[in-house]
């Protein structure tokens, strides 16, 4: 592990990929600071750009871009009222009121500072536990894998607090997506009704073009025009409400760190993300605050941003522990990290951490320098990155659109993934409009194959005997109770 480590840092200290990182970094809060633009679009889009170069430089820069854009969302959920990415919900609700206030800059350095520092705080949990987790992954065996996958299905409705049928609905959806093209075990072409083309299956990347960009195009559209009755001036203020803002989250300690515990740890439940993570986090502020502060939440305090901002970034280094070690991805845009880590030649789960060690530690530790841009950034430019928030949405869409259109092509250059994307989109479409979570059937169409060969291989190593499949190790029975715990909290909640 320790030649791992120092291999990457020595991948770290080439300047291209610094470059890379404060390229990624400011393109990453430029995307984010668009409304409607989230760490997964972001991630999705700058993917195909990214091909042509070497993998630890592509990679590091889509991870600087992913956790900077999570960041980017802010700004316009404090300048304008609208939030650039669903995870920047919360941050409305006291951003906005202190922008009317003629606070702005306060609440943008506040969301800076509180980003980064827990971003950092969040990759140092991620140094940690990360090679652990990969170490005791390995021990995961066919019939594992195949709870594992399951587990990450039943754990999406729970986390994000959505009906169970739906939620499973879904996931089952994804899963029969997946079964589509050649048998992995018999090599006869499934499901593809007579059609060539279907045999290659569906690319899980094109599927998440679809429902997380093409989705949000279209509902932007349906939206309309940017709501901004502060009229664009926002972001007027001086250098005393930043430092002022840097002084107010040293002030609230507890805050701070309750938020970014909270952010790592709800990042790291398989399809959870910042957009769980800020609202549990701003609840639980809330509970635990006096009185006399409790009720003011909502009505522009710095103790809500906080709450909000710091768990937003904590995700990022949450959502990687399961992606790197497990292959399952921990957020929409980790899904998004999990194709390009494959087009670059990166196989994620157990074996990774041996495999191509120096890279993996190397994004690792390209983290910590992310995520003290983000706070350089921040702090110094907040007022002008702001400005990307104006940008009429007849520009935003096209310009989206066709970026889409690209990296779907790009990805097996066939015409026909476009129409897949498409079909993706609108399915995404009527997933929002009825309350299904929009990133099962994604995690469906990712942990398909695994849950498959796991079950298939594990089903014949075990003597076909479904006693014995399900009791092979205590890695399997964990995972099993996991599994109903997991429905019993989500039943629970859907009937209470």
């Amino acid at each position: 592990m320790t030649l791992n480590m120092m291999a990457g840092l020595e991948v770290l200290a080439d300047p291209i990929v610094l470059l890379a990182i404060l390229l990624g970094t400011a393109v990453g809060v430029i995307f984010g600071a668009i409304p409607g633009f989230s760490a997964t679009m972001t991630v999705i889009l700058l993917t195909p750009v990214t091909i042509p170069l070497e993998p630890a430089v592509a990679l590091i820069l889509l991870v600087s871009a992913y956790g900077a854009a999570v960041y980017g969302g802010s700004i316009p959920a404090i300048l304008i009222n609208t939030p650039g990415a669903p995870g920047s919900v919360v941050t409305c609700w006291d951003g906005y009121k202190l922008t009317q206030q003629g606070l702005a800059i306060y609440a943008l350095a506040v969301s800076a500072f509180a980003s980064g520092v827990a971003g950092i705080l969040a990759a140092g949990a991620l140094l940690v536990a990360a090679p652990i987790i990969a170490d005791f992954a390995l021990e995961f065996g066919q019939p594992e894998m195949f709870f594992l996958s399951i587990f990450a299905l039943t754990i999406i409705p729970a986390a994000k607090n959505a009906s169970l049928s739906k939620g499973l609905l879904a996931g089952m959806l994804g899963l029969l997506i997946a079964t589509v093209g050649n048998d992995p075990q018999l090599a006869r072409p499934r499901a593809t009704f007579g059609f060539t083309i279907l045999r290659d299956g569906f690319n899980y990347i094109v599927i998440l073009i679809g429902l997380f960009v093409i989705t949000e195009m279209i509902r932007l559209a349906i939206r309309g025009g940017i709501t901004n009755s502060n009229g664009g001036n926002g972001g007027s203020g001086g250098f005393d409400q930043v430092i002022d803002g840097v002084r107010a989250v040293f002030q609230r300690p507890v805050d701070f760190f309750r938020a970014a515990g909270i952010g790592t740890f709800i990042g790291s439940l398989p399809g959870a993300g910042a957009d769980v993570a800020n609202f549990v986090s701003y609840n639980e502020a809330q509970r635990w605050s006096s009185d006399d502060i409790a009720d003011k939440f909502g009505t522009g305090i710095i103790e809500g941003v906080i709450a909000a901002d710091a768990s937003n970034n904590a995700t990022q280094g949450g959502a990687l522990m399961p992606t790197l070690t497990l292959g399952i991805p921990g957020s929409g845009a980790t899904a998004a990290l999990l194709g390009a880590l494959a087009i670059h030649g990166l196989n994620p789960g157990p074996g990774l951490f041996q495999r191509s060690g120096p890279i993996v530690y190397a994004m690792i530790f390209s983290l910590f320098i992310g995520n003290f841009l983000i706070i350089v950034y921040g702090l110094s430019g907040s007022r002008y990155f702001g400005k990307v928030a104006y940008i009429p949405i007849r520009y935003i869409i096209p310009a989206v659109t066709l970026l889409a259109v690209v990296g779907a092509f790009a990805v097996r250059n066939s015409g026909f993934d476009l129409f897949v994307m498409i079909a993706a989109g609108l399915m995404g479409v009527v997933f929002v409009r009825y309350d299904y979570p929009i990133v099962s059937p994604v995690l469906g169409v990712i942990v398909g194959p695994i849950a498959e060969t796991g079950f298939v291989r594990g089903w014949l190593l075990t003597g076909r005997e479904p006693i014995s499949f399900m009791t092979s190790s205590s890695i399997s029975i964990g995972l099993i109770a996991l599994i109903i715990f997991s429905l019993a909290v989500t039943a629970y909640q859907n009937y209470t």
